[in-house]
């Protein structure tokens, strides 16, 4: 993902974007929580920013100041036990940016497909409006039942395309048949 970045008269930079519904700004990667990826994969998925710090601006706004963290094995091994703690787990991947030779890192938490999702310590959550937000009983019915209708729909399409196969097959030989028995006769035979 791009991420269009500024320098202020300060001398810091900023995002030109803010924390939405697929966006979460984190100052360290000990900030990131296994609750962050779920809500991004029982969401439309996303991208964490680590090394980037959410600031309100003197007009109210917020924005997103790069701070600054290096992509290293570390935190890679970090994150990744995080998304592996998930039920079930999530696979992240990792990026790294520049904000005039500022790194920060983009981890992307791709939509789960095998929604809900949960920490270890059982708690569901999605993101929405720029933050995580507990899921309710209903929603976690609804997520499973549209999960399991996609599941039994794919099955369905797949038994289909397979019983059709068959049918094809059948009528080929029938067809085959038929044109044996139009054979005919020898007039010796009588």
């Amino acid at each position: 993902m791009d991420f269009p970045i500024r320098k202020a008269p300060d001398g810091n930079y900023y995002l030109l974007r803010f924390e939405d519904t697929e966006l979460e700004f984190k100052q360290t990667v000990k900030a990131v929580c296994p609750e962050d990826l779920v809500a991004m994969a029982n969401g439309t998925g996303g991208s964490i920013l680590i090394g980037v710090e959410e600031i309100r601006l003197d007009d109210g706004s917020k924005a997103g100041r790069v701070i600054g963290c290096p992509l290293t094995d570390e935190l890679k091994q970090n994150i990744n036990n995080k998304a592996s703690s998930c039920m079930p787990s999530i696979a992240v991947d990792f990026e790294e940016h520049w904000a005039g030779g500022i790194p920060f890192v983009e981890v992307i938490v791709p939509e789960g497909r095998d929604k809900p999702y949960c920490s270890a310590s059982g708690c569901y959550r999605i993101r929405i409006d720029g933050g995580n937000r507990a899921l309710d009983p209903p929603a976690l019915v609804s997520m499973v039942l549209e999960r399991e209708s996609q599941r039994f729909l794919k099955r369905f399409r797949e038994a289909t395309a397979e019983l059709e196969s068959m049918l094809e097959k059948i009528a080929e030989k029938l067809e085959r048949l038929e044109k044996v028995e139009k054979i005919p006769d020898d007039p010796g035979d009588d």
